[in-house]
């Protein structure tokens, strides 16, 4: 029996956090979480990391046209207007 337990211990590799680094408690906290879940036989669903990802990179080009658009200021109001509705909406 605590050759068994002796097995148990061994095969856990205790994780190590900074206990002054709040970032590092966090992140081994979620580690430790998501292992326990994917151990439940639930898959992991990252649509809304992807959706994120997404909408991000759409407001990073919307900001580089309205950037390097080839007007300058009072010429390209119209352009900077819509494209400063489309950031918030995205």
């Amino acid at each position: 029996m605590e050759a068994k337990k002796g097995e148990i211990a061994s095969n856990k590799n205790p994780k190590k956090a900074n206990l002054l680094d709040h970032h590092s408690i966090k992140h081994i906290l979620d580690e430790s979480v998501t292992e326990i879940v994917k151990s439940k036989g639930y898959p992991e669903d990252v649509r809304l990391s992807n959706i994120r990802l997404l909408i991000g990179t759409i407001i990073i080009i919307i900001a580089l046209f309205a950037q390097f658009y080839n007007k300058k200021f009072p010429e390209n109001r119209n352009f900077l207007i819509g494209c400063i509705i489309l950031y918030p909406s995205s």
